[in-house]
């Protein structure tokens, strides 16, 4: 169609008039709706058709001739003057005009004519934040250029599925620093595999009711192996937390539920978790929040008080030689934010 269409456009003409014929009717009754029925009648024949079949302000000039009721196919638009079209624009112009819309003005411009759509395409978009709710459309994380800041995710629904199955369908990953799944994301549906390994730096999530096979399949893959920081949130307590699959994850955050036992046996098995960590030699770096509203001091240094791992001058550090390498184990208890929150840190260094 699109080949005889280049021989003839009274062909593409005679088609226009089709789709004006279908809803004459409405414009004798309300005129004032015409530029909206011709961009839907656009798209429904785009979609019958194909996107080049004819671009949208070719085929509004006729449906516009049709709707004034001048029905003559066989005019000449050699003879018009020169129309100045917004693809015109030089492409620095066209870019700042680009940057003053909301995204979702930006996706609607964009579905105007394939022109508008080419020059799109290849700007950067510089959109730096994203969230899956709300009035960010969806197909705006699949623009070629698009390199966000963060991702928030909120939910799993439809139309994020969908999404995630196109990129898959095209052999696509997002190109996304920092992630964000929040409680409202169902933990055993987390997924990190369509973003770039390397790329994601950073990775926070809420685990609802986390139970090892979900967190195994997390810590597991290449997004989360190679990521800076891992940060994990749960209600969950410590003791119930599944907190063993972690000895192969390189670097994470926990900041879990208030433990009303605390004290000395919570002391305890975050003591007890950190020195397998040591044992396993895997982990870069791990970072245990206490919240203190709730929970007494912690004393969890007492559990590290070989007097070979203390270090002078330092009573909030302890250090434990790595065998077999020039590096060792640093643990540091620290207390921020007004003596309401401590946490412990342990980090491999040289």
């Amino acid at each position: 169609m699109a080949e005889v269409s280049e021989r003839d456009p009274v062909v593409i003409r005679r088609r226009i008039l089709e789709e004006f014929e279908k809803v004459q009717a409405q414009i004798a009754t309300n005129p004032d709706i015409w530029r909206i029925l011709s961009f839907k009648a656009h798209k429904e024949l785009c979609k019958v058709l194909g996107e080049d079949f004819v671009d949208y302000p070719e085929f509004e000039f006729w449906f516009a001739r049709f709707a004034r009721g001048d029905f003559e196919l066989d005019y000449d638009r050699r003879s018009d003057p020169k129309a100045r079209s917004f693809t015109d624009l030089p492409l620095e112009i066209f870019e700042k005009v680009i940057e003053c819309l909301w995204i979702y003005e930006r996706m609607r411009l964009r579905d105007v004519c394939k022109d508008i759509r080419y020059q799109f395409d290849n700007l950067n978009p510089k959109i730096t934040e994203f969230h899956s709710l709300g009035c960010c459309p969806l197909r705006a994380l699949k623009l070629p250029k698009l390199q966000l800041e963060k991702l928030t995710i909120w939910e799993e629904d439809k139309h994020w599925k969908e999404l995630i199955e196109e990129l898959d369908e095209s052999n696509r990953k997002l190109h996304v620093k920092k992630v964000e799944f929040t409680r409202y994301y169902p933990s055993s549906k987390i997924d990190l595999h369509f973003m770039i390994p390397g790329v994601l730096e950073e990775i926070k999530l809420f685990l609802k009711n986390p139970n090892r096979k979900d967190i195994t399949k997390i810590i597991e893959s290449e997004q989360c192996q190679a990521a800076k920081m891992v940060y994990i949130e749960s209600d969950t307590i410590f003791p119930k937390f599944p907190r063993n699959v972690f000895y192969n994850c390189p670097r994470f955050t926990l900041r879990l539920g208030i433990y009303r036992g605390g004290g000395g046996p919570a002391d305890k098995l975050k003591a007890q978790f950190l020195k397998r960590l040591m044992k396993k030699a895997e982990v870069q770096k791990c970072v245990i929040y206490f919240t203190k509203n709730c929970d007494p001091r912690s004393q969890i240094l007492k559990c590290f008080d070989e007097p070979e791992a203390m270090v002078p001058n330092f009573p909030s550090l302890r250090r434990y030689p790595i065998p077999g390498t020039n590096e060792f184990y640093e643990i540091e208890h620290q207390e921020k934010d007004g003596y309401q929150e401590e946490f412990v840190c342990l980090e491999r260094k040289q």
